[in-house]
């Protein structure tokens, strides 16, 4: 009795259960999602609900879908995925496939207040370097996913990719919930590989 007391002691407070269940916020993140989405409650911290929340919101005024990282793992072939990080991020590890282009954190005004400043929003890269990577197929799966910090303001470099190709009318977007940062704390497989000339 008192050997089966001390596993489940330990398995509790010391934590010598598999390391790998462990929850992160990004982990939390996307269990919040998924059970909103699914009209489930769920014990989770304020911010998380909120983080969730926003997220969800943001993907349906925008237009485009979100999407998890053990989902993705599974259909890795049926998208387009393009990593907004920052430019030579690859160094450190990109979703097997990925593409690259970098946009800012946050859509940026035109000096008449108008929307859609693209030289501001792509950091100096042409659009048609953009429309390149995307390919011509309107309706193809495309998935954005930058770290996945950012969610209320800045917005994130994802969701400005993700209304830039909205508005350059691609139809089938998606956003990784919780980013690299998710994807790396489910363990799934990164490439250290520099991308290609035109994936960059």
């Amino acid at each position: 009795m008192k050997k089966i007391l001390l596993l489940v002691l330990c398995f509790y407070l010391s934590g010598c259960g598999d390391s790998s269940q462990k929850q992160t916020y990004y982990t939390q993140l996307i269990d919040e999602v998924m059970a909103i989405k699914e009209h489930k409650t769920q014990d989770a911290q304020t911010h998380i609900s909120e983080d969730a929340q926003a997220l969800i919101s943001r993907a349906h005024t925008s237009g485009y879908e979100l999407i998890t990282p053990k989902e993705l793992s599974l259909h890795l072939d049926e998208y387009i995925i393009i990593a907004t990080l920052p430019r030579g991020i690859y160094n450190l590890g990109l979703i097997p496939e990925a593409r690259h282009f970098e946009f800012a954190l946050s859509p940026s005004l035109n000096e008449d207040g108008s929307d859609w400043n693209w030289t501001a929003d792509a950091l100096g890269r042409t659009q048609e370097d953009f429309i390149k990577l995307l390919g011509e197929d309107k309706e193809a799966k495309i998935l954005f996913y930058d770290s996945g910090e950012n969610i209320f303001s800045p917005v994130g470099s994802a969701h400005v990719g993700l209304l830039w190709a909205k508005h350059l009318g691609y139809t089938h977007l998606y956003r990784l919930i919780g980013g690299q940062n998710a994807w790396k704390d489910m363990h799934l497989p990164l490439s250290t590989q520099v991308p290609h000339c035109c994936q960059m």
